[in-house]
């Protein structure tokens, strides 16, 4: 049975827009590409979007096409079953089975001669244009940043001259996001704090991080997300200088009073949160206090401009200005990124450089990379998931803010 997140209309418009930008470019479809989901930094999102197969099923390369007449098709190589995957949560009703670009692929496996009965992702696409009738009329390609040379080759060799690199059109529509994607948001949010909640509960002197760690992705993971990671930085409780970020696991032994700052990547749905929060264990520490202090105020004030009409670099000018006032300046410049189906999708980047002007409806992550005074170390104490409002932030975590104190 069919379990639809987003609304089959939404689907629709999302392809009509796409249908106009065709007619401008005067392209005769638009192939749209995304690698598997668990390809996480990069764009894997594209085809979730106009498919509603977000989830960690989609292991194998996959392609939208969209004709400029006629329905659109989901093309993947993978092997008959996850037709059944698509079907659960896709309302796609034309979903073609095609021969894998890389031979290690979970795909169709070749029989002699090189074919498997299947045709590849170039005759394919030529048949849906000649069943369209417009099978003269040159492809737009998009997702080509995150696409496997081998493949871009094989689209290159099959399409030839017809083959078009196009501005990213469902780059462009993801940015803004409607209210059922903003609900399903909120979600990966509340599974995000329900983590940290799990942190402050169980932490406990003697324990290490990454018992802590498994102990909040074992919450997240129970409770419906696709995706959970938390990683975490701790050290001794009279300075941050002597913390160590570990991404990888955490394997030091915590003991009352020392400083802690873990973060998130849940997925939920597709969509993801990721947040990041700082405190200490059992006790406060004054000297974390200070420094969170400076971070916090500098971020602030940033966040005082988020709103729908503010361009995007006086955001980040405001947060990097304020931090050097305050001792701290920022590392690298950036102070955050969009993020939605992807981890970081438009509006980037979050830099003093970038004119872009926030629109209501986008959502990005602040948290600002600041550069500890004594040492110059990363210190990241802070991140949040924004809904840009004509009125401001909608802060999508419900988490406290302020410096936390675990395991009391």
């Amino acid at each position: 049975m069919i379990s639809l997140e987003i609304p089959s209309d939404e689907y629709g418009i999302r392809y009509e827009k796409i249908r106009e930008f065709l007619k401008v470019q005067g392209l005769g479809a638009l192939f749209v590409y995304s690698p598997p989901a668990e390809h996480k930094w990069g764009q894997t999102a594209h085809v979730a979007y106009l498919t509603g197969w977000a989830n960690h099923d989609r292991i194998v390369d996959s392609v939208v096409v969209v004709p400029a007449v006629g329905q659109p098709a989901l093309i993947f190589a993978g092997l008959p079953f996850m037709q059944e995957q698509v079907a659960d949560v896709s309302p796609m009703k034309d979903i073609r089975l095609v021969q894998a670009v890389d031979p290690n692929a979970v795909a169709m496996a070749k029989g002699k001669g090189g074919s498997s009965g299947a045709r590849d992702f170039v005759a394919e696409t030529l048949a849906i244009l000649s069943e369209n009738g417009i099978r003269q009329q040159d492809i737009g390609v998009v997702g080509i940043e995150r696409m496997p040379v081998p493949f871009y080759e094989s689209l290159a060799a099959g399409f030839g001259n017809s083959l078009r690199r196009v501005d990213d059109i469902v780059e462009h529509l993801r940015g803004n996001k409607s209210p059922a994607e903003l609900a399903l948001m909120r979600k990966a949010a509340a599974l995000s704090d329900s983590g940290f909640q799990t942190m402050l509960e169980i932490a406990r002197p003697g324990m290490r991080g990454i018992e802590i760690l498994a102990e909040m992705e074992r919450t997240v993971r129970r409770e419906g997300a696709d995706h959970a990671k938390y990683w975490m930085a701790s050290g001794p409780p009279t300075s941050w200088n002597d913390a160590r970020l570990d991404i990888k696991p955490h394997l030091r032994v915590l003991g009352a009073g020392d400083l802690m700052a873990a973060c998130s990547y849940v997925v939920y749905k597709g969509y993801w949160c990721h947040g990041q929060r700082t405190g200490t264990l059992q006790q406060p520490s004054a000297e974390l206090s200070q420094t969170f202090a400076a971070a916090r105020q500098s971020q602030d004030a940033g966040l005082d401009l988020l709103r729908a009409g503010v361009p995007i670099g006086r955001v980040a000018k405001t947060i990097k200005e304020v931090a050097m006032e305050l001792g701290m300046p920022l590392q690298g410049g950036r102070i955050g990124h969009g993020i939605g189906m992807d981890y970081s999708e438009q509006p980037v980047p979050l830099t003093e450089a970038n004119e872009t002007v926030l629109e209501e409806g986008m959502t990005c992550v602040i948290h600002a990379a600041y550069s500890l005074p004594e040492t110059g170390k990363l210190f990241v104490p802070l991140g949040d998931v924004c809904h840009v409002t004509a009125n401001g932030p909608e802060f999508l975590m419900q988490f406290g803010r302020d410096l936390f104190c675990a395991g009391q």
